[in-house]
């Protein structure tokens, strides 16, 4: 990665409305931005941009469809991919959805970008049900196509386990994404993922 030779760093996040930032009070209380600052006060050799290509709503093939103009169009060194929420929810088969992520991935990588994937949120009525969408396929991703994995849920789920939030302090008032706090804590822990992938 470019940060070993202190270079600029491009990172595209790419996502639904968790990256667009719902539930933070301001824009730049999205995570994509918070991760920008945690990165380049890291890295302060370094020039970091993380571009914020989050919309609200959108499936897993709606993003696709947009990957050359958002992501690959912007010659990012990094694409972080926050997908599966809205998939699972609108009853989007597992092979159906995996089928559109690995023909992105393909697409990104054939372009010499590096890929990241977001797995989907821990809300409360994912610990209800004692499920998560596509558990099974996010947890052989990265052996199955060949990229990074953040695995959001089990981040967030230790938070909760640990004490550290509940998930009154940790989610917005709609109590399924993600506050200015929590998205701040996200984009540290991400920051710890890339700098670790950094000194490989």
């Amino acid at each position: 990665m470019r940060l070993k030779n202190e270079e600029s760093l491009r990172i595209v996040a790419i996502g639904s409305s968790s990256t667009e930032g719902i539930g933070a009070s301001k824009p730049e209380f999205a995570y994509p931005n918070q991760l920008q600052i945690e990165l380049s006060r890291r890295f302060p050799m370094s020039t970091i941009r993380v571009l914020n290509k989050g919309v609200g709503g959108e499936l897993a093939s709606d993003m696709s469809a947009r990957l050359r103009r958002d992501a690959i169009d912007q010659r990012p060194d990094l694409v972080i991919w926050q997908t599966g929420t809205n998939d699972a929810l609108r009853g989007v088969s597992a092979e159906t959805f995996l089928g559109v992520l690995r023909a992105g991935i393909e697409l990104l990588h054939a372009a010499g970008v590096d890929v990241m994937v977001v797995t989907p949120q821990y809300t409360p009525r994912i610990a209800t049900a004692g499920t998560a969408p596509y558990p099974d396929l996010f947890a052989h991703l990265s052996r199955d196509l060949g990229v990074a994995v953040f695995h959001r849920q089990a981040v967030m789920r230790a938070w909760v386990d640990s004490g550290r939030f509940s998930f009154d302090t940790m989610l917005s008032g709609d109590r399924f994404h993600m506050n200015d706090h929590s998205y701040g804590c996200l984009a540290q822990v991400m920051a710890d993922a890339i700098e670790r992938a950094a000194a490989e």
